[in-house]
This record gives C-alpha cells, sequence and structure tokens, in this order.
C-alpha cells in the first residue's frame, strides 16, 4: 500500500464523518470520535482511510465508511455479528467469505447488505468485517452457500498497515 496524499481531518470534517458514521452505525459507534483527538485522512494506491494513531480506523467500501477490527476492538459498538466455528478461522483470516455451514451464531438483525462482525467461537475476539449477503430470515432456512462476503480481516492490508 502506497501513501500518495496524507492531511488531517478539519473539524467540518470530523463532523461530516461523525455523522455518516451515526447513520449507518448508530450512536455508539462514534462517541469517541467527539474527543479531540487528531484523525487523518490517508489516500492510497488502494483506496482512501482514516486513520488514528497510526492505525486504520475506517475504509471506503462502495461509498460507504466502514469501521476496521483496530477501531471495533477498542469501541463499543452496536453492529449485528455472526460468530464463526473454529474451523472456520484460518479460512476467513486469509481473505474466503463466510459460508453458512461454519456459523454458529447469526444475529436476527441482520438483513441482506449490512456490515456486521465476523466473532470466533471460543475467545469471542473480531476475526473480521463482512457484509450480509442474505437477511437472518433467509438465512434460518438455508444452511449452504455463502453468506457473508468478507471486506476486511485479521492480517489483511489493512490489519497490518503501519508508516
Amino acid at each position: 500500500m502506497q501513501i500518495k496524499a496524507r492531511n488531517h481531518l478539519s473539524k467540518k470534517d470530523k463532523r461530516a464523518l461523525i455523522a455518516h458514521l451515526t447513520e449507518f452505525f448508530g450512536e455508539e459507534i462514534t462517541n469517541s470520535l467527539q474527543k479531540d483527538i487528531i484523525i487523518e485522512e490517508i489516500r492510497t494506491d488502494i483506496g482512501t482511510f482514516i486513520v488514528n494513531n497510526h492505525k486504520i480506523w475506517v475504509f471506503d467500501h462502495e461509498n460507504m465508511k466502514i469501521p476496521t477490527i483496530h477501531f471495533l476492538r477498542q469501541h463499543t459498538h452496536s453492529l449485528p455479528k455472526i460468530v464463526v466455528d473454529i474451523g472456520a478461522i484460518r479460512f476467513i483470516t486469509n481473505g474466503a467469505d463466510v459460508m453458512a455451514p461454519g456459523i454458529v451464531f447469526f444475529d436476527e438483525e441482520i438483513k441482506e447488505g449490512s456490515i456486521v462482525v465476523i466473532h470466533e467461537e471460543r475467545a469471542n475476539s473480531i476475526l473480521g468485517v463482512g457484509k450480509s449477503l442474505i437477511s437472518s430470515k433467509d438465512f434460518s432456512k438455508s444452511n449452504k452457500g455463502k453468506v457473508i462476503k468478507n471486506l476486511h480481516h485479521l492480517r489483511d492490508s489493512i490489519w497490518e498497515f503501519q508508516f
């Protein structure tokens, strides 16, 4: 990942970011952004990222700002979640989409197109962030095929980004 531009967000840009995140993910996820912290926007060859303390907090995906694992581990959030079994961990952390047979819990609030947090079964730690391909209603009817598109996971370029 090669940095093309880097700048601090102005107060106006911070307010716009907070408004966008609040609209999609609720008040809980944005409470920590309202403090007087330095937030940077970095444009790279693969996309635009919001960075704090040298870690990517938010990335763009299809004109939507998505929180990263770094952000979600540090801040309270109310994003819907799925939990996968131990056998699915290595596939997800290598970038595979989440398949129905590996899911042990599927939040009832999930709608098609929802951003979801992917947890692992034993320690309940976050493995990734994805976009739901089906609703919870459809998931209960079927137990096969792709269910979550993996947008960001442990050990990907967003997770390992350093500057």
